[in-house]
């Protein structure tokens, strides 16, 4: 699959208005999903917590981010079918009852300047703006999908942030599969150990 093959939902052919209201629900692991992180928001976060260097990324880790299943499926151009991968990436780790987000403090982003690509994204991810019943069923939960209301985006701008959430997910997926499905390897700040606790885990 490619980024050129994203297709809206007719609902969001004509752009539509959200804004966020600061609920904070997104911002908890719990019962809600995971919040992915990639190479650059990783990079982005440490330097704005002042992390330098692989030292910094490596206290990071381990104060922040776990190791989290996703899947993808992936053809091959030389390849007549395609097939569901599963691998490891990275998300945040999440505290407190509520599984909130370190950074969230009264439902106030912390790091909003420098949040992942996935926070800034929402509610334009792939598998919203490409399944209207996707995005029903987050509408349910989150109250500026239910207002729509607020800033305009276009057609052309929704497709954009779901063209660089594929992008961001199928460049990590290469690299990984690259090396053989060995997160350490495209990854060589993180923890051994968090690694082999996510294989116990799993």
């Amino acid at each position: 699959m490619t980024s050129a093959e994203i297709k809206l939902s007719k609902f969001l052919e004509n752009g539509i208005e959200f804004s966020c209201q600061m609920c904070g629900d997104c911002c908890r692991g719990f019962k809600e999903g995971e919040v992915y992180l990639y190479k650059e928001d990783i990079v982005r976060l440490a330097n704005h917590l002042r992390l330098k260097g692989e030292n910094g990324l490596r206290s990071f880790a381990k104060q922040y981010l776990k190791v989290i299943k996703d899947t993808l499926f992936w053809k091959s151009p030389e390849e007549t079918r395609g097939k569901t991968y599963k691998f490891n990436t990275l998300g945040f780790k999440f505290t407190g009852d509520d599984e909130h987000c370190h950074f969230l403090i009264d439902n106030i982003c912390t790091v909003h300047e420098a949040r992942p690509f996935q926070c800034r994204c929402f509610p334009f991810w792939k598998m919203m703006v490409t399944n209207k019943k996707n995005l029903t069923n987050y509408s349910k939960k989150c109250p500026g999908l239910r207002l729509l209301k607020g800033r305009f985006y276009t057609r052309s701008e929704i497709l954009e942030w779901a063209r660089k959430e594929y992008k961001i997910e199928k460049e990590y997926f290469l690299e990984l599969k690259k090396h053989n499905f060995d997160i350490i390897k495209v990854y060589p700040f993180l923890p051994k150990e968090m690694v082999e606790n996510a294989k116990k885990l799993s």
